[in-house]
């Protein structure tokens, strides 16, 4: 299956870094990542575009043929087009994500007085990344939703471990309020994961952190272009096309999660 869009073509250089398995059937992409099995989408199918309505059941099926343990249903679409009614019917959310690209560093954005940007370095640093991504976890899931953050955690330290990426933290004293990685690929360099704690939001923190990941991205004269992902309609695109990145592709996502 050909994957074009940069968003999407990291998605998957990555998951198969973090040792996720990725098939590649021809008809559709399987991802499976074994060791997180509650990661959505680290077990989901890639199919070139939605199917028609006829269809849908099918493709559950195939999902659950394919990830028989799994609790959630989870579809990826390389191609945005169509109407995804069908899977809302079925009890499906439809998220279509954004494509973003920059060739030069970030626009500058000095962190906030008080605010120490700097890598993620220590256990503690990253024991404390794990609960800044489970910040907003519903009471009764922060259990479960804690530990898929301490395996998240791990597997982007590993990245860091390699050579390949870098985790940033924005701290206010010794408490870490957000963070964000990113992961060069050949000339491509993917951001990973933003997080900002409620209380730090639109105070020009994810600003700083996404300037000083992309200065550390092009310290690598390999590096040729920066990709980072974003809600459509959600409240970091706008900050992203602020920095100096612009739009090149879309996709849609469909995932039902369990009740």
């Amino acid at each position: 299956m050909i994957v074009d869009a940069p968003g999407l073509r990291t998605d998957l250089a990555l998951l198969e870094l973090q040792g996720s398995q990725v098939v590649d059937h021809g008809d559709l992409v399987v991802v499976r990542t074994p060791t997180n099995p509650a990661y959505y989408w680290g077990n989901f199918l890639l199919l070139p575009a939605d199917v028609p309505a006829t269809g849908v059941d099918r493709v559950i099926a195939r999902f659950e043929a394919e990830h028989p343990k799994a609790r959630h249903r989870a579809v990826s679409f390389a191609d945005p087009r169509g109407d995804h009614s069908a899977w809302e019917a079925k009890g499906f959310e439809v998220e279509v994500d954004v494509d973003l690209v920059a060739d030069t560093v970030p626009a500058e954005a000095p962190a906030p007085e008080g605010i120490d940007v700097r890598p993620l370095v220590t256990d503690d640093d990253w024991e404390q990344s794990a609960s800044v991504g489970a910040s907003d976890a519903p009471a009764e899931g922060s259990d479960e939703r804690h530990l898929f953050e301490l395996r998240r955690a791990a597997s982007q330290r590993g990245l860091v471990d390699s050579g390949r990426g870098r985790w940033f933290g924005a701290f206010d004293g010794a408490t870490l309020v957000a963070s964000l990685g990113i992961v060069r690929l050949g000339r491509l360099a993917r951001y990973q994961d933003v997080m900002t704690l409620a209380a730090y939001r639109r105070r020009g923190i994810a600003g700083a952190l996404v300037r000083a990941a992309g200065e550390w991205a092009f310290t690598d004269p390999e590096v040729e272009r920066l990709v980072i992902v974003a809600e459509d309609g959600g409240p970091a695109i706008g900050l992203y096309r602020r920095a100096g990145f612009r739009e090149v592709a879309r996709r849609v996502q469909v995932c039902r999660t369990p009740a």
